[in-house]
């Protein structure tokens, strides 16, 4: 049986924690990073927020409890200002220690996407029948990086679960490396679907006359985000845009690499949709789901 949305959140935390000290953590970014010739300097953080994803993954689980899925991953593409901290594993023991637990990085922004390839093969295989997908961000670093400063990006993060009775069924998802490939790859997956019924959820990085050639209604993402922000807005509108569209299309392209991905979803069409939208948390503070 594919996998379906079953319910969802999403936030933002804008406030600001105060660093931790951490002389192991320390030793092991200089590790890590000397053969890249990067000095880390941890008086960084003092200025920093400081919102890892241990803290986002609280809040999420918070704004949506849940129960112990038999898959959870934690997608990411900006990594966490502590190598010594791994999340996915303390998540699964919030839960239970019941789940099969990973997480998806080094893809950039293409992780979530990923995340729900590999969950969909697990399905499909009969090896799982619900997914917690945790799609996080955060912007502390004890290093420089001119993309994370350059484009102000937030701490921010999304939980979607997925199981057999959801109103949104994960079809598919596929990367091309080209501008070009992203339109002809969104109208491959959409061809069969009416034009009307149809929303492509486009993150930032698209461009913008790729989208205006399909034809197709668009909502665009806000710039803030690199790899949560058409996550965000899956988790906030999935019950909205279900009154109106039958075919959702999220896509993305990474502008580290050029590399675009989308992904397809499709309306149950047998019943209503059985699934809840939480509200979502800010530290300044919260966004809503409508």
């Amino acid at each position: 049986m594919p996998l379906s949305l079953t319910s969802a959140t999403a936030l933002v935390r804008r406030d600001r924690l105060p660093p931790a000290t951490d002389d192991d953590r320390d030793a092991i970014q200089r590790d890590i990073l000397r053969p890249f010739g990067v000095r880390p300097d941890p008086g960084r953080l003092a200025q920093a927020a400081n919102v890892g994803f241990t803290e986002l993954a609280e809040d999420l689980l918070r704004e949506l409890p849940i129960d112990s899925p038999d898959l959870l991953i934690f997608a990411y593409g900006i990594p966490d200002p502590s190598s010594l901290k791994h999340v996915t594993p303390y998540v699964n023991h919030l839960l239970g220690d019941r789940s099969h637990s990973f997480a998806i990085s080094e893809q950039g922004l293409r992780a979530p996407y990923t995340a729900l390839k590999v969950a969909d093969a697990y399905a499909r295989s009969g090896r799982c029948a619900s997914l917690a997908l945790f799609v996080c961000e955060q912007n502390s670093l004890p290093y420089h990086d001119p993309f994370v400063t350059d484009h102000e990006l937030t701490n921010s993060g999304a939980l979607l679960v997925f199981g057999g009775g959801g109103g949104w069924e994960f079809v598919g998802t596929a990367p091309v490396s080209s501008t070009s490939g992203l339109g002809r790859l969104i109208g491959a997956m959409t061809t069969g679907s009416g034009v009307d019924s149809t929303l492509v959820v486009a993150g930032p990085w698209v461009d913008a006359g790729t989208l205006a050639a399909l034809g197709l209604p668009v909502h665009r993402v806000d710039a803030g985000s690199y790899c949560t922000g058409v996550w965000r807005e899956l988790a906030r509108s999935h019950r909205a845009w279900a009154d109106e569209y039958r075919t959702l299309v999220l896509c993305d392209t990474d502008p580290r690499t050029g590399r675009s991905q989308a992904g397809l979803l499709r309306r149950r069409a047998s019943t209503a949709p059985e699934y809840a939208t939480a509200v979502s948390v800010s530290a300044s503070t919260r966004e809503q789901a409508p």
